[in-house]
């Protein structure tokens, strides 16, 4: 997955307490596929790609925020699960760099516009088993960090640098990558409780140099 928007200014360097995205011994260090891939729908995949697989949807209201994520969203007809679907400004507003899951009780806004699907629901997992319903610890266990607690709400937050490949060395040549070859790698799970279980779960991942 490659999403690259924002562009350091000229001459700027990876911050040198940004641990590369290969280094061993350091703990995790950006969300893994597993964790990223919801309905075998991986971030980093089109908008159109998550439409052929649950069907048409109507973009969310921007209310004239122009920086905005692209999202869509679809319900459980059975419990009122949501599950969306972001393209933020580092897809191009095309392609995915978020997903969330809304328990029925969470109380989505817009929930009116979401089209309803049955392959959503309060059952719905991401490869890695991150999932409504769990609890701080199961999350912490899956996620192989520990959370930076606000209320209630938990948040997983990594940031790597990747190294380029010799073709994106040479594309991004005139903004420096001769000199600083790595795209900066972020990405996160942000969890919100109630009664002690995740009642929204927010996973994003991006790249950009």
């Amino acid at each position: 997955m490659l999403l690259f928007l924002l562009l350091r200014p000229a001459g700027a360097q990876t911050l040198p307490d940004e641990p590369k995205c290969t280094a061993q011994n350091k703990g995790k260090l950006q969300l893994t596929r597993e964790d990223t891939t919801i309905l075998g729908l991986t971030i980093g995949a089109s908008l159109k790609t998550v439409q052929a697989k649950l069907g048409p949807a109507e973009p969310l209201p921007t209310h004239g925020d122009a920086s905005a994520s692209n999202t869509i969203c679809y319900v459980s007809p059975r419990d009122g699960t949501v599950l969306t679907f972001g393209a933020g400004p580092m897809g191009g507003f095309t392609d995915v760099t978020e997903f969330a899951l809304w328990s029925g009780k969470a109380n989505f806004p817009n929930i009116s516009i979401c089209s309803p699907s049955k392959l959503v629901s309060a059952a719905l997992a991401t490869e890695s088993g991150i999932r409504l319903g769990l609890q701080e610890a199961d999350l912490t266990k899956i996620v192989d960090k520990k959370p930076t607690r606000r209320q209630n709400t938990a948040s997983y937050d990594f940031l790597c640098a990747n190294k380029m490949t010799k073709t994106e060395i040479e594309r991004f040549r005139s903004d420096g990558a001769m000199d600083d070859p790595f795209f900066d790698v972020t990405s996160g799970v942000q969890i919100h409780f109630s009664s002690g279980v995740a009642s929204r779960i927010e996973i994003y991942k991006a790249e950009s140099y």
